[in-house]
């Protein structure tokens, strides 16, 4: 024990789950690998080494996808199943191999590719493509030990049962730990959304993400974990340890009946008391999202961000890719609603080849419907590909950043077009395809009434509507808590919108952060907002709380 710290001493974090665990703390320890770069070797022998490097890592990640799939579920294993499509990315290989070319070893190629991608993924204000930034981390790890000649490159040295600490962790290195001594989790950093989380839940392990960086000469100390108040107890006395094995007790069995009761309203249509459906969609970004989010009982899509596959590139994708992407996400969600969100780019999302001019205040600027309607050829392209994964399933189209009825006719017009240009190449679609908007400006949320005379649908992007309307920039740390703390304008111009569509027979959703805010869901229910939604890893617990509205 480390006579030196003070007793009683709480970290507060962010719980996942709602379990207890009492143990000693063990420090996840990160071996580096080892770079040994042999500059004897040729540029071919180089390419070969990566190129058979990262068809093990595809197989090592295959196998981790199907112990998961069996020891934990069919959702989680898809985690995997993400990391081996990363692995295999045309893109990033390209990436490596031109490292190569430039003349670096392939441990230096990986690392170096990994991070512009990281850099490129993290700089991104989307919950979703941020997080992929660790998942190109893990992938990068997992190439590079296979160069190594490594088949474990971490441990914790603890012969007893542990409550682990680590800086982060990588999917990976959370299913590959031996669970039969793995107490919970202590991460200085992370989210509720990242695919630790996700695992801590799927596993049933108790987790405190975000308690700040902790010393390790707490090696070995006793603590205590609350993932349902979010807090950490270091060197608990006698007495808070006897209180918390009491509640420990009665946590831990709620919890467990709490989780085989959300799995149970999987397939089950969320209903207030008053007998009010609210439809559950998920918020995606591809394929595997969509696999997630289905397994998970999502209603349907609310949200498919498209510009992922664009920043992926290094060039506009053609119609094709576009229409290939698109049809699979249908077909993985077997008939359910997707809304397609078209292209996003601008503000915090670039790409070289778009060639956008520099921006004082890029948020204000040159971003979303402005971007595709500048540009109607490419935006057209989206438009063509987009009908044509209508035939396969049911889709809805949905327009970024509009503020005036102009911009949706201009929108309906060219889809017109497509339509036409479809037909003569006797292709098929869904002519009734809807074509909706999102409420993130208060320009959108005031005008809602004759937006709604042009629109067939809206949701509401709560995080770009509370930064426009409370003139806070979300990514700026001195200013982004008056987003957290001045809710109420930006609730009320989403009833008055809720208001003014419903008065037209209009459908409305929410698909920003606040949507997962189950503090929030009866006044949503209360507005009569007909939707909500949310990331995968939120579906049975909004599901759950709007069961328990009025």
């Amino acid at each position: 024990m480390k006579k030196e710290y003070e007793r009683n001493v709480t970290r507060k974090g962010v719980g996942i789950g709602s379990g207890c665990a009492a143990g000693r703390l063990a420090f996840f320890k990160r071996e580096q690998t080892v770079i040994k770069r042999d500059l004897t070797r040729s540029r071919e022998e180089e390419l070969l080494r990566v190129k058979t490097a990262i068809d093990e890592a595809v197989r090592r990640l295959t196998t981790l996808s199907e112990r998961v799939s069996l020891e934990t579920g069919a959702s989680e294993a898809e985690i995997f199943e993400i990391h081996a499509m990363l692995a295999s990315d045309e893109d990033f290989s390209e990436a490596i191999e031109e490292e190569i070319r430039n003349g670096a070893c392939a441990e230096d190629a990986v690392e170096r590719a990994a991070k512009q991608f990281e850099a490129m993924l993290s700089a991104l204000d989307d919950p979703y493509l941020s997080g992929r930034a660790g998942d190109i981390k893990d992938v990068a790890r997992q190439i590079l030990a296979v160069l190594g000649g490594e088949e474990n490159a971490r441990a914790v040295d603890s012969d007893e049962p542990f409550l682990l600490v680590a800086d982060e962790l990588t999917p990976s290195e959370t299913v590959t730990l031996d669970k039969s001594k793995l107490l919970g989790f202590v991460i200085f950093g992370g989210t509720p959304n990242s695919h630790a989380s996700i695992l801590a839940r799927a596993m049933g392990i108790p987790a405190l993400i975000g308690v700040g960086k902790i010393a390790d000469s707490y090696e070995g100390t006793y603590a205590l974990l609350d993932a349902a108040e979010g807090t950490l107890v270091l060197l608990p006395d006698e007495t808070t340890l006897k209180e918390f094995q009491k509640r420990a007790r009665k946590v831990n069995a709620l919890a467990v009946e709490h989780e085989k009761y959300l799995r149970s309203l999987i397939h089950k249509p969320a209903v207030t008391r008053s007998g009010r459906r609210i439809l559950i969609y998920a918020n995606v970004g591809d394929v595997h999202e969509a696999e997630v989010a289905y397994l998970n009982g999502a209603d349907g899509i609310g949200l498919l961000r498209s510009e992922f596959l664009y920043l992926s590139l290094d060039r506009y994708p053609t119609e094709e890719e576009l229409f290939e992407s698109y049809r699979a996400t249908v077909e993985r969600m077997k008939g359910k609603r997707i809304v397609i969100r078209t292209l996003d780019m601008g503000a915090d999302k670039q790409a070289e080849y778009f060639r956008l001019p520099h921006e004082e205040n890029p948020a204000l600027g040159f971003r979303g419907i402005r971007i595709s309607l500048s540009d109607e050829e490419q935006f057209k392209t989206q438009l063509r590909a987009i009908l044509r994964a209508s035939g396969f399933g049911s889709i809805s189209i949905m327009l970024p950043m509009v503020v005036c009825a102009e911009e949706i006719r201009r929108c309906r017009a060219l889809l017109s077009e497509c339509m036409e240009e479809l037909r003569r190449r006797d292709v098929g679609f869904d002519a009734g395809v809807e074509l909706g908007v999102m409420i993130e400006t208060p320009a959108a949320a005031i005008m809602s009434d004759e937006l709604a005379c042009e629109a067939d649908f809206f949701s509401v992007g709560t995080n770009d509507l509370c930064q426009y309307t409370l003139a806070a920039d979300r990514q700026n740390p001195l200013v982004s808590g008056i987003c957290e703390e001045n809710r109420e304008p930006v609730l009320r111009l989403i009833e008055h919108a809720a208001e003014q569509i419903h008065a037209r027979d209009g459908w409305i959703g929410i698909c920003g952060e606040m949507a997962a805010d189950l503090h929030l869901t009866q006044r949503f229910a209360d507005m009569g907002i007909d939707e909500l939604s949310v990331s995968a890893p939120y579906l049975l617990g909004l599901r759950e709380k709007v069961t328990e509205c009025k």
